[in-house]
């Protein structure tokens, strides 16, 4: 099945008519969830199913973690059940905090 038009714009790395929409199909509901925008959204969950993008984004969140954080925080809020989210959600907030904290002193050195 060919991807609509409106998302060539998503793919401007990509060959677009060489997108195959099984094939292809965790590139293409990493990028659309990560940069589509609303009307994206919607036909991404016409095009898979809602376990479908689920498994991807599961997949990316316990693996390579590509999405950037701000997805992996929208998307979280609904694929991760409520406990896991906010054990993520504290464990980044700390992670980030440390890490600035590391840099700071590494400058003043």
């Amino acid at each position: 099945m060919k991807l609509p038009e409106d998302f060539k714009i998503l793919f401007k790395n990509y060959n677009f008519e060489m997108l195959d929409t099984e094939k292809h199909k965790d590139l293409i509901i990493k990028t659309v969830l990560a940069n589509g925008n609303w009307e994206h959204i919607e036909k991404l969950f016409t095009f898979y199913s809602f376990n479908e993008i689920k498994n991807v984004f599961l997949k990316d969140f316990y693996g390579a973690k590509e999405l950037p954080i701000p997805t992996i925080y929208l998307w979280g809020s609904i694929f991760l059940d409520e406990k896991e989210y906010w054990k993520y959600r504290n464990m980044r907030s700390k992670m980030n905090l440390v890490e600035k904290w590391k840099q700071t002193r590494q400058i003043h050195k």
